[in-house]
């Protein structure tokens, strides 16, 4: 199951992009709940965007799926405030478990 899939299959409304730029945007962004990217993607990586989404006071749970080895990554995206960071293969239980404990108290779209 794609993670569109999973996370549609919750109640949840998902928008999906092919790069961070493309993200960057869309004038729908500002009603995000949460968001769940790649570190590694074509063009800006998912750190770059975070840091983008931050200077412009987006604000709003991050959490990082990737298969970057190494610390680094993650405590960047720790640094940049991200919620989550799961390593590919990745847990996709785990991963919903985190995504409905990020938006407990938020309704399902």
């Amino acid at each position: 199951m794609s993670l569109d899939s999973l996370v549609r299959s919750m109640g949840y409304v998902t928008r999906t992009y092919a790069c961070a730029e493309e993200c960057l945007a869309d004038y729908a962004l500002d009603s995000t709940s949460c968001m769940i990217s790649d570190i590694r993607m074509p063009g800006m990586n998912g750190l770059q965007m975070l840091e983008q989404l931050l200077a412009r006071d987006m604000r709003f749970p991050v959490i990082f799926i990737t298969a970057c080895i190494g610390e680094t990554p993650e405590v960047k995206a720790r640094e940049l405030g991200a919620v989550g960071y799961f390593k590919k293969p990745f847990d996709s239980e785990q991963l919903m478990r985190r995504v409905q404990h990020v938006l407990s108290g938020r309704p399902a779209e």
